[in-house]
């Protein structure tokens, strides 16, 4: 398809991509559903370290200075400073999925909710061209003044992701700039992923700024207050 062949050559080439094991990224995640759902404060100053052929990271820093999640699509758990167990769930992934569906989250449900979002945000668009992921062309978008490409895509039941169907936005230079999904933690409200700041890490492409926002019954982004906020300030690809 030649829309996924020109956004994976921007982004650094599946090449490049499938020589790479692992990333590791410095970010922060902040915005209303952390409060809401957590009561917890800003995630700041997190250090991500992950697989790229698998489904698995670590967050460290995740809600204390000392203190690390570890993700898996059937189980998360939160360690201590030394390595030692605090608490853990192990479930069938949909499972775990549908357990973030709950009005509040205990620091387990957030860890997941975080692990998954942070391992599609570095794998994509990358994931896309596995050969179990559904891609169709649709028709493009006209944003302000410009014209997006849109991928229509179909995830299998396999891959922890945001929904089985996702909408994908591409700018003229086939960079990521927008996904819409309906939230499973959110009844189902339709959530556009913005990203911007686009840097190149390793020679990978990454967006290092995303901000979920609310979509309008006119199918426009809301933009306050917004659903979420992710920023990556390093990352590393090896």
């Amino acid at each position: 398809m030649a829309l996924l062949e020109d956004v994976l050559q921007a982004s650094g080439g599946l090449g490049l991509w499938r020589q790479m094991r692992r990333f590791t990224l410095h970010a922060s995640i902040g915005g209303a559903l952390c409060t809401r759902k957590c009561s917890l404060s800003p995630l700041k100053d997190l250090v991500v370290e992950g697989s790229i052929e698998e489904q698995a990271l670590e967050i460290a820093g995740f809600t204390a200075s000392d203190r690390r999640a570890v993700y898996r699509p059937d189980s998360v758990a939160l360690e201590g400073s030394e390595g030692q167990l605090l608490h853990k769930r192990i479930a069938p992934p949909q499972q775990l999925r549908a357990e973030i569906k709950a009005t509040t989250w205990d620091e387990l449900q957030l860890a997941y909710y975080c692990g998954t979002l942070i391992w599609n945000y570095v794998a994509v668009p990358f994931i896309l061209a596995k050969p179990d992921v559904t891609c169709e062309e649709l028709e493009p978008s006209r944003v302000r003044d410009e014209t997006w490409r849109r991928l229509g895509v179909r995830f299998p039941p396999y891959l922890a992701t945001h929904r089985s169907e996702q909408t994908f936005y591409f700018d003229r230079h086939s960079l990521l700039r927008r996904l819409d999904y309906s939230a499973e933690y959110e009844d189902d409200t339709q959530i556009a992923q913005l990203f911007s700041g686009h840097q190149r890490f390793s020679g990978i492409l990454l967006p290092t700024l995303c901000r979920l926002l609310r979509v309008g019954f006119d199918g426009v982004p809301i933009a306050k207050p917004p659903v979420l906020d992710m920023e990556i300030f390093d990352a590393i690809f090896e």
